[in-house]
């Protein structure tokens, strides 16, 4: 089977995304589980789409970019967990062939094949964490856009045009998720190894990675919402408190297919023989882009299996010189057999009846039922960390971010925390108030005129407008 994808042939290109497709669209169609971040992501889009601004009207810290994906997805789609899956594998599939087609097309291995999106996509299947749309996933994106334009200097002549254009994928990216302007170390190994005159071409590529910045802070002074854009979007994400999302056990089980692949790929590279300078300088930037990786994954204060999509590029381009060494075929189809039989068994657990063996535990992720919500079809602000209200609800006011709500809410002893809660709800009132925190008492006695025009219901702690 491996040998079948060592070739280009256009039938092979065909059967690859036939399949991703089988593997991935069953159960998408069957049954998509509701969870806490893609919901949390909807709601900002649709908050966006009602016509509030980032940052000053919704207090999130999505990144601009990935804001703007949300924000067209509800206009095209509304709330539609669907929409989200499908878009998601559209851009893990996008990002499989234009990897490999970077990789062709720049002469990176001895021969031209498809084993690096096979590995991609077989590897991208192994959880619907991948399949969620986050802004991570949207950010790689860019990044392996950038990858031509960092690596092509000295193989084309002096273009600088190339290097700013590198430098722009870049601060897309970071623009998607700001944690990935890690990879600017990527685009400064990126200039060593290829470039010929380093601190200009440095230089060039850090101007192109700041033009969106420089554009977009210049939208958000304009419009007043410089400090909001500074404390949720440029300061929040290198707080640096690691924790994960899912229990660690759970993300190594998910993992350890991905890590023995890599293992294997990585000795397989170390013991290749002299190759072009070119082909070492690249594997060399690629080394770097694993580090940048790991990097990024385990300083994040929410580890979990959808951070690890940073390693899929690195995984692929290793993993070619596992699969086309020069050990006997059947050993290799073997350990490809075997790695796609885990994925399956991984990804259709729950389908097949196995988990109660893997003990695989996703209720962190997902949402309760609906039916256990009291208040549907309104409008609603909850006061927690409990956004399941918003599942048939419509949310109001900027908080839908309980933990960036901190910033007025644990602060109700100052002046400025008091009167913002004041003017962010003289302009809108939700219907209902769950108020998960128990801090209605206190800001019905510090807010009379706003939080005590609210009543409690027969259900404790949901609060209606009278």
């Amino acid at each position: 089977m491996i040998s079948y994808f060592r070739s280009i042939l256009p039938s092979r290109l065909i059967v690859l995304i036939l399949l991703f497709l089988g593997l991935q669209l069953p159960l998408v169609l069957l049954g998509i589980p509701a969870t806490a971040p893609e919901l949390l992501h909807m709601l900002v889009g649709e908050r966006l789409a009602d016509g509030y601004s980032m940052y000053r009207d919704i207090y999130d810290n999505t990144a601009p970019l990935s804001a703007l994906v949300f924000w067209l997805l509800d206009v095209v789609a509304g709330r539609s967990f669907l929409a989200y899956r499908l878009t998601a594998m559209g851009l893990l599939l996008l990002q499989a062939l234009l990897l490999n087609s970077i990789l062709n097309r720049h002469s990176v291995y001895a021969t031209k094949n498809y084993l690096p999106a096979l590995l991609y996509l077989v590897l991208g299947s192994l959880s619907f964490e991948f399949n969620m749309l986050t802004p991570l996933l949207i950010g790689n994106t860019f990044l392996i856009l950038s990858l031509p334009y960092i690596i092509t200097l000295s193989r084309e002549g002096y273009d600088n045009s190339r290097l700013f254009v590198g430098g722009f994928m870049l601060g897309l990216a970071a623009m998607s998720y700001l944690p990935l302007a890690v990879f600017l170390l990527v685009g400064t190994f990126a200039v060593i190894f290829f470039a010929s005159n380093t601190f200009r071409s440095f230089l060039l590529m850090l101007c192109g990675f700041a033009f969106p910045y420089a554009v977009l802070i210049t939208y958000y002074l304009y419009t007043n919402t410089g400090q909001e854009f500074m404390e949720m979007h440029l300061l929040r994400p290198w707080q640096l408190q690691v924790a994960f999302l899912r229990p660690p056990s759970d993300v190594a089980k998910l993992m350890a297919i991905p890590a023995a692949i890599l293992l294997l790929s990585l000795l397989s590279a170390a013991s290749l023989p002299q190759r072009l300078v070119f082909q070492v300088k690249f594997q060399q930037l690629m080394w770097v882009w694993l580090v940048a990786s790991l990097l990024v994954i385990f300083t994040r204060d929410e580890i979990s299996v959808a951070t690890f999509v940073l390693v899929l590029p690195p995984i692929a381009y290793f993993g070619q010189f596992f699969f086309t060494s020069v050990r006997k075929a059947w050993l290799l189809n073997l350990v490809f057999l075997v790695m796609l039989a885990g994925v399956l068994l991984l990804r259709y657990r729950l389908a097949l009846g196995i988990n109660r063996f893997l003990l695989l535990d996703e209720s962190p992720l997902l949402l309760p039922e609906q039916a256990q919500t009291p208040v549907q079809n309104s409008t609603v602000l909850v006061l927690g960390n409990d956004i399941s209200y918003y599942m048939q609800n419509k949310p109001i006011t900027p908080y839908i971010n309980w933990q960036l709500a901190q910033r007025h809410f644990s602060k109700l002893d100052e002046y400025q925390a008091v009167f913002q809660l004041h003017e962010n709800f003289s302009h809108e009132m939700p219907r209902y108030i769950v108020d998960k925190a128990g801090l209605m008492p206190e800001l019905s006695h510090k807010l009379p005129d706003t939080f005590g025009r609210y009543a409690q219901t027969e259900q404790p702690g949901i609060y209606r407008l009278r």
